[in-house]
């Protein structure tokens, strides 16, 4: 054989095998997709089954139970934009309708600020839907002219469903009830006489106990004293004899314990203790609902609401260094403190940042426009003599009432005083505003004083020295 054939053989034997191999892998191959094949196919019959099953399922929990809805309140009476007169009644149409039965419809009185002016009404549904028919009592005097909104809700289970409307009230015009004057009989003790609207005369109450201030909230009904040493805080109604809250005197070994009591813009009385604290209590029902701790060994003694800051006249244990205190009404924390070079008889908001300081320095009284931001300030006007007590006839006029005798009216936008009478041993000014007349402690005696002329126009003998008058209105 030649060399050529063997190789030429060879290469054909070794292709035969190749092509040997290839048929039986194809085969090998096709056996095992078959298998495959008949076990996916029925598998999947399997898995379709459990498809569709989950589908099902998932489909019947994404179906949610159809919501109920809320009730439906309609106030068909009185409309938008209704008006009243104090004392009135109110009488409210409602038609109230839901898928559920309506367990109760709430009638709710609300002023601008969206406080309740009197306890809300209730009334549960006979049937649903329904018409219902109730008759709100608007007679509180305490009611001022304004826009008042009314809203019934009728709750069903957690669902409520709400009506609105807005109606305006026209208040009663503001009043004098009465004038309290507060007087010592002596050192200690302390009485209540009442000056009705009438002009006469009665005597209230008679405590034991020292006078260390006295403040009056017609908005809550209340008039407050405090003892410096041996009284307490205690608030009276308007009779003068019913107390319905009051606060002990922790002094001990004769020192102070009350040094301040002021009613604020915020509507409530705020007082000094000798424990270095401020604190606010409700007018009406004496919780707590302010808390001050002052500067380390300083006293409040006038407290003054400035926008959302409320500023305090203070003095030290010595009585000698006096300084501002400003701080945060809500928080009470402290934003400045501010040294004054006199002492402060009384304090009145000018305007956001200033504050009006009347107050004695060296036997003159005087009166200084105080920068809260700037702790800075210039003097309008000053007085021969020490001021005893200053009230507020509006922004810009003030009366004064200094130790000579004089009383005087302060202008600020002119800085100029002029005297408008002369009445001996003035210790306090209160305004009526209902009237625009000033009451005066003068003496033994209580006086109507016309500011504009000094004229006084009634004379009330009380027969002790009286030191507080405190007209109280009807709000």
């Amino acid at each position: 054989m030649y060399p050529g054939v063997h190789a030429h053989e060879g290469k054909v034997m070794q292709r035969s095998s190749q092509r040997t191999n290839a048929s039986r892998l194809l085969i090998l191959l096709e056996k095992k997709t078959d298998r495959a094949q008949r076990y996916f196919a029925t598998m999947g019959y399997q898995h379709w089954l459990l498809l569709v099953t989950l589908t099902a399922t998932t489909f019947s929990s994404c179906k949610k139970e159809e919501k109920v809805r809320a009730p439906v309140v309609t106030i068909v009476t009185p409309g938008n934009g209704f008006d009243l007169s104090v004392p009135d009644t109110l009488d409210v149409v409602v038609d109230v309708s839901g898928e559920q039965a309506i367990e109760q419809v709430s009638f709710t009185l609300t002023n601008a600020d969206g406080v309740p002016i009197s306890a809300p009404l209730y009334s549960a549904p006979a049937s649903n839907p329904a018409r219902l028919e109730v008759v709100i009592p608007i007679t509180s005097d305490l009611l001022a002219s304004g826009r008042y909104t009314l809203t019934v809700q009728a709750s069903s289970g957690d669902m409520h469903g709400k009506d609105y409307t807005e109606i305006d009230i026209i208040g009663t015009p503001l009043r004098l009830r009465r004038v309290l004057a507060i007087g010592r009989p002596d050192e200690g003790s302390v009485s209540v006489h009442v000056i009705d609207s009438t002009g006469s005369i009665s005597l209230a109450n008679t405590l034991l106990m020292d006078l260390g201030g006295a403040a009056v909230s017609s908005a809550a009904r209340t008039f407050a004293m405090v003892g410096s040493i041996q009284g307490p805080l205690i608030a009276f109604g308007p009779d003068g004899v019913q107390v319905p809250w009051q606060k002990p005197n922790l002094s001990g070994s004769g020192i102070p314990w009350f040094t301040s009591l002021d009613l604020c813009a915020d509507g409530r009385y705020h007082v000094g203790t000798t424990d270095g604290t401020l604190r606010g209590y409700n007018a009406a029902t004496g919780a707590t609902e302010r808390v001050y701790d002052l500067s380390v060994n300083f006293r409040a003694r006038s407290t003054c609401l400035v926008e959302q800051r409320l500023v305090v006249a203070q003095v030290d244990q010595t009585g000698s260094a006096w300084q501002l205190g400003v701080y945060q009404a809500s928080s009470g924390a402290m934003v400045a403190e501010q040294v004054l070079e006199r002492t402060v008889v009384a304090m009145f908001k000018r305007d956001g940042t200033h504050v009006l300081l009347f107050g004695n320095d060296n036997g003159q009284g005087m009166v200084e426009d105080h920068d809260l931001m700037n702790d800075g300030g210039w003097e309008p006007t000053t007085w021969n003599s020490n001021i005893n007590a200053v009230e507020r006839l509006d922004a810009n006029t003030y009366l004064v009432a200094l130790a000579d005798g004089s009383l005087e009216r302060f202008t600020y936008s002119n800085a100029g005083s002029i005297t408008i009478a002369t009445i001996a041993d003035m210790r306090d000014l209160s305004l009526d505003p209902a009237s625009g007349l000033i009451y005066a402690a003068a003496g033994t005696d209580v006086l109507a004083i016309n500011p504009q002329n000094g004229q006084t126009l009634a004379n009330y003998g009380i027969g002790v020295p009286v030191h507080h008058v405190l007209p109280l209105l009807n709000r």
